[in-house]
């Protein structure tokens, strides 16, 4: 059942969004200066917060304030340990963008007075602080020594007799440790998490016997990029080992796990699935740093997704309404995707009558539609996105004829009965009605033949070539058509190859000729293309792709055999062919790169295609438990051969540099003692080259341990890379019968170069971000019997994901290399912003929460 929300409640929860204001309990005694603290009276060997002492607290996936009050977190990185007395004035600055949260990091030797004094200034400023320390020995590290003693010896000793005071524990939240733990997982179901997650919950009950009720921010791991370590429950298995259940799941938005909008929002729901809040505790973007991130992503998501649902009351199968939204602007949209996303109760699925179509409307009202949808194309409750590619008025499903693609003022959906019944009802949902520059071919020259056939002669023959019916007339001389447009050089670039397209109605009294069309290039060298599937008694859309010499100048349409059959004529007919909307485009092309992962086996539910191969003895391969089991079958096998049976199914396989293999391998410790050789062997698609790109002995492979094993593979200069290849798997090996007792495989990755989609530039967009995409959003026209009247509220707030709490990546002090991370340009100065610091603090989706 879809959640309905008036406006004006939906208004009124927005103001959520503001910085946290009021009294927080907590104060802070005058300062005369800011790094001398008052003096510490607690014992440091005894410190411990007061049972009682107000805290902020988490229920469900919400942080509270002690008073209970929830509140979304928006905030800024403070870089303090690097230079407290610098940066201690960053944090009035903060919170002067409207931060109600400042993450301060702490470094192992930050202070005690330096850290007292940071605190008495976010008591000071009303802020929430999430104390977070970094150490090189811990950041995108997995020691568990260092781990340990830095929950037992920083947090537990060094600065306990500060953050153990009263007067702070309503104000912080503490990050034990910022990006520790394994790297290179990124596999929900791996068994790679144990060691990280168990000194986690050994974390946790320390922190609580020593008395801290805060809430407990926990990084994930893969220098706190890697999601996946708190799925399959493990994020309910460490507030499991919370007495207080209090616990804060944080992230780090940078590289490719995080580097699209759909990757944070899918990452994010995941995540708020485990029922425990989510932070957003960094993010980069700005350009810097490997596969950056877009900030600007992160903010739009984070502020949560909300869509249009619309509920109408049907009255008659002829019902139709039609409902639009302005642009911030006129657009033209020439050359540009447009898109929105619907998704439709199962009702009208099933029922499959009711048409959905996306329209627009020009400056001067004038009317042009899409495409025709109707309900059974779409799948039940479920969102899907329709696209268009739009070069030119061709591109419509239907224009009227004054219709101005250059000046494209509002964009709508209409809802057609088409003969469904009225009892047929339910919710409409849609979202994201956008206009983005063209993904595909950019259009170089097109031609409507509203006006005139400018530049279109007959170069020989006598073809009649005139302007008719708001179209290139053609009538044909003897059976051939022969016109040639010129003047195009300059116009279009013949270096590359271009599209030639165009609406062609061929008159129904020469169906059954044994006619062919092509279109031409007649310059320095005569270059032909064939064009098919023209219907007598239709107009057909044409597309051709070709490649003309790079000094052509013209394009040519060669028509011949018309109304000619078996040699004899079948027509004395002279009704002129028609061409329309015609247009020269370039080819659509994409060929970025980055690396990325191109294939991932967890074995969860399945073996993945993996099985053995016959070069050894029989094997059993089988998925158990999330883990690949791999064993002899026979008490006697010196060899077994485990293989990918299906690498062509593996869409993104790219062997080109750098193809990395990894994989955790467990040698069962029946192995102990035993020679053995273990190696990952590759052979070409063309069964010529046969090599092993890794091999390793008893030595290398320990048994009773898990190992992780990666191979960047060094191809033989003969391989063909560009094929599939025949084989690719794991040999194993012995002089003497192996152990019958199974290998673990519990991942296996191939890692290389991946195709990078195009980056989307929205040009305009209704994604009901903002409160007016709601007000402004009004019914057009109504057909039937339906009233308007009846139409109580035409669109309701719709949640498609729920807004999350995130501290922005940094307020100042970058190194050079990351300088663009910088929000500010005066520490002490919120007016003193940068391009980043804008975007974050006063862009849509930002701090200021517009």
């Amino acid at each position: 059942m879809n959640t309905k929300i008036k406006l004006l409640s939906f208004l009124a929860s927005a103001m959520l969004l503001q910085a946290c204001g009021g009294d927080m309990l907590g104060t802070s005694d005058s300062e005369d200066y800011k790094l001398i603290p008052e003096e510490v009276t607690e014992d440091p060997t005894k410190a411990r917060p007061s049972e009682n002492a107000p805290v902020l607290k988490t229920s469900g996936t919400t942080i509270q304030l002690p008073d209970g009050t929830p509140v979304l977190l928006r905030g800024i990185n403070l870089q303090f340990g690097d230079n407290p007395i610098e940066q201690i004035d960053g944090i009035q600055a903060i919170r002067e963008t409207g931060s109600n949260v400042v993450r301060i990091q702490l470094l192992a030797d930050t202070s005690t007075a330096n850290l007292e004094a940071v605190l008495n200034k976010v008591v000071e400023h009303n802020l929430i602080a999430v104390l977070s320390l970094y150490d090189e020995a811990l950041h995108c590290k997995e020691d568990d020594e260092a781990f340990t003693d830095a929950v037992k010896q920083v947090w537990l000793t060094d600065f306990l007799p500060i953050i153990a005071q009263d007067r702070y524990q309503a104000n912080i939240m503490i990050n034990i440790a910022s990006g520790w733990g394994p790297e290179a997982i990124f596999d929900g179901y791996s068994v790679g998490y144990k060691t990280y997650t168990d000194n986690y919950k050994a974390a946790i009950r320390q922190f609580r016997k020593a008395g801290f009720n805060v809430p407990l921010v926990i990084d994930a791991p893969g220098c706190g990029a890697d999601f996946n370590a708190f799925l399959s429950n493990r994020g309910k298995e460490l507030m499991a080992a919370d007495d207080k259940d209090n616990l804060v799941l944080s992230v780090h938005g940078y590289g490719s796990q995080w580097n699209t909008a759909t990757k944070v929002t899918d990452a994010i729901s995941q995540l708020a699935a485990q029922n425990i809040p989510v932070l957003m505790s960094e993010f980069g973007g700005s350009g810097v740093g490997e596969k950056p991130v877009k900030h600007m992503a992160i903010l739009d998501k984070g502020a949560g997704d909300y869509a249009a649902e619309i509920i109408l009351p049907w009255a008659s199968a002829t019902d139709k309404v039609a409902m639009n939204v302005p642009f911030s602007a006129p657009i033209n949209l020439t050359n540009t995707d447009v898109s929105f996303d619907v998704k439709l109760d199962e009702a009208y699925v099933t029922d499959g009558q009711m048409g959905v179509v996306m329209y627009l409307r020009d400056v001067n009202g004038e009317y042009a539609n899409l495409a025709w949808h109707s309900a059974s194309e779409f799948p039940a409750g479920e969102w899907a996105t329709k696209s268009y590619a739009i070069q030119n008025n061709a591109s419509f499903g239907w224009a009227s004829e004054a219709f101005d693609i250059t000046a494209v003022a509002k964009v709508g959906v209409e809802l057609v009965a088409n003969g469904k019944l009225a009892e047929v009802a339910g919710s409409v949902v849609i979202d994201n009605l956008r206009v983005a520059e063209g993904s595909g071919a950019v259009e170089l020259y097109s031609q409507s033949f509203d006006d005139d056939i400018a530049g279109w002669g007959v170069p020989w023959t006598g073809t009649v070539a005139a302007h008719a019916d708001g179209a290139l007339s053609l009538t044909h001389d003897n059976g051939e058509i022969i016109a040639q447009l010129d003047g195009l050089g300059g116009v279009v670039d013949f270096a590359q190859p271009v599209v030639i397209s165009g609406r062609f109605f061929v008159p129904a009294d020469y169906a059954g000729s044994w006619m062919y069309a092509k279109f031409f290039n007649n310059g320095e060298a005569w270059t032909e293309v064939g064009i098919t599937g023209l219907t007598p008694g239709e107009w057909t859309e044409i597309s051709v792709e070709t490649e003309f010499p790079a000094a052509a100048t013209s394009v040519g349409i060669q028509i011949g055999n018309i109304g000619i059959a078996d040699g004899a004529t079948i027509t004395d007919s002279t009704e002129p062919f028609l061409l329309d909307d015609f247009a020269i485009s370039g080819v659509a092309a994409n060929d970025s790169f980055e690396l990325g992962t191109q294939y991932m086996a967890s074995f969860d539910e399945s073996e993945d295609g993996w099985a053995y191969l016959s070069w050894g003895a029989s094997a059993t391969v089988e998925a158990i438990d999330g883990a690949l089991n791999f064993y002899p079958n026979a008490n006697d096998a010196v060899r077994i051969v485990l293989y990918k049976t299906d690498l062509s199914a593996i869409d993104d396989l790219d062997l080109q540099d750098p193809f990395t293999i990894k994989t955790r391998v467990l040698i069962p410790d029946s192995y102990t003692g035993q020679a053995f050789e273990y190696q990952l062997f590759l052979q070409d698609a063309n069964w010529q080259n046969h090599f092993a790109a890794k091999i390793w002995n008893q030595d290398e492979l320990i048994p009773g341990e898990w190992m992780d094993l990666v191979v960047e593979v060094e191809f033989p200069a003969e391989f063909d890379r560009a094929g599939i290849p025949q084989y690719l798997g794991f040999d194993l090996s012995s002089e003497v019968a192996l152990p019958q007792d199974p290998i673990l495989i519990d991942e296996i990755v191939f890692e290389g170069m991946v195709p990078v989609e195009k980056e989307v530039v929205i040009i305009d967009q209704v994604d009901f971000f903002y409160t007016n995409h709601f007000t402004d959003f009004a019914i057009d026209y109504i057909e039937g019997e339906i009233l308007e009247d009846d139409i109580l509220e035409l669109a309701y707030i719709h949640q498609r994901s729920e807004p999350f709490s995130w501290i922005a990546w940094s307020w100042y002090g970058n190194d050079i290399e990351n300088s663009d991370w910088d929000m500010t340009t005066i520490v002490g100065d919120a007016t003193a912003l940068t391009e980043r610091g804008e975007d974050i603090v006063n862009g849509k989706g930002g701090i200021a929460g517009n």
